[in-house]
């Protein structure tokens, strides 16, 4: 970390006072209207006791309280409050300033491990990280597929076998995350044949085929039979059969296969998240990634 001082004179005294540093306002960012310095502790991948201490020496260097501390955790001050639009700005600043310099061959390096469920890593990874491999040769990605099933991608970051995740459920409070968009379910079946499709569902065992059965009662259909797979992209090509219909998100069923048809319902969705750990979800390797993600995401997904 760089550090530099500045001598100011007020009112004719020589007063020494160190700039606030990076770290220092990405710490206030952070904690914004938080009552906790657990939770920005667990945000930042740094102790409660260095939070506390940091809060300190800004009130000492500045002579300002930013914090009153009580029982029930800390409520930011008024001053605080004031400063929170020039401290997003602030951060939102110093990550301009990451990307420009990554974008103008300072190389990035490092070893990040993506995990994600099927439709994510096939039609959201590849554009977004082509691109970034072959202008960093040095950063090192590997890519875990992970079924939704249970704690599914979540669950892998948490447990330290993967750095960030891409997941279709809300990531537990002790990630770093943040939304990338959504995609509609689709009604899918047979343009031919509709009639006898329609008597059989076809699902796949994932958290996010838990919803179908209300969106089809919803929707007045009461299909006689009921088939389970494993894998959503098997799904696809039992339709494709003839085998039945089924309803399902977008992005799963994408490319659709010629002869089916798809019936957008706007009413029902899927959200995808991105999360980290705090470490990876900081560095520099793991900034450049979620940037490239999340662009990948504003293209692809609806928001």
């Amino acid at each position: 970390m760089l550090h530099s001082h500045s001598m100011s004179d007020t009112h004719g005294m020589g007063v020494i006072h160190k700039k606030i540093s990076t770290a220092e306002i990405e710490l206030l960012a952070a904690l914004g209207g938080r009552t906790s310095f657990t939770s920005v502790a667990a945000d930042l991948g740094i102790t409660q006791s260095a939070i506390s201490k940091a809060i300190v020496a800004l009130e000492e260097r500045y002579g300002v309280e930013l914090v009153v501390r009580g029982r029930s955790g800390c409520v930011p001050t008024t001053e605080l409050q004031r400063l929170r639009p020039l401290l997003r700005q602030a951060h939102q600043a110093l990550g301009a300033v990451e990307a420009e310099l990554a974008g103008r061959g300072a190389s990035i390096s490092g070893s990040i491990r993506i995990a994600g469920f099927r439709s994510a890593i096939s039609q959201l990874l590849p554009p977004a990280l082509n691109g970034l491999l072959s202008r960093n040769p040095d950063l090192d990605v590997s890519i875990q597929l992970v079924r939704e099933v249970g704690g599914g991608v979540g669950e892998q970051v948490v447990q330290g076998n993967a750095d960030l995740g891409i997941t279709t459920s809300r990531p537990p409070a002790s990630l770093r995350s943040c939304r990338l968009g959504f995609d509609y379910y689709l009604l899918i079946r047979p343009e031919k044949g509709r009639q006898a499709a329609m008597d059989r569902i076809i699902l796949w065992n994932e958290n996010c085929s838990s919803c179908v059965p209300e969106i089809l009662s919803a929707l007045g259909y009461r299909p006689k039979h009921k088939v389970s797979v494993q894998d959503d992209s098997t799904v696809v090509g039992m339709v494709g059969q003839g085998g039945g219909f089924t309803v399902m998100p977008r992005l799963a069923a994408h490319p659709l296969p010629a002869g089916l048809k798809a019936d957008v319902l706007t009413t029902y969705k899927r959200t995808m998240w991105l999360c980290g750990n705090s470490i990876a979800w900081s560095s520099m390797a793991g900034r450049a990634i979620r940037r490239a993600i999340n662009k990948a995401a504003k293209d692809i997904l609806d928001s």
